[in-house]
């Protein structure tokens, strides 16, 4: 390996060090909680608690037609 390759590697470990550090030192500091993909406890049981809802009656834009004939329109 030339002396070229070894310094581009060394400056990429050390920058990727740095990242890292950067990135632990900011967890701490911040001291938030980390997001989780899964709920917590009570978020499952409220899932499976709440009340589904009630469906809806389906309307139809078209008329069905009636069983009683109607008498016709005298003019």
């Amino acid at each position: 390996m030339d002396d070229r390759k070894k310094t581009l590697t060394a400056i990429a470990i050390i920058i990727g060090f740095f990242v890292f550090v950067i990135g632990v030192v900011g967890v701490v500091i911040s001291r938030k909680k980390v997001i989780s993909p899964v709920p917590e406890d009570n978020a499952i049981k409220i899932i499976f608690i709440t009340p589904t809802p009630v469906p809806v009656a389906s309307v139809s834009a078209t008329p069905k037609p009636s069983t009683t004939p109607t008498p016709a329109k005298s003019t």
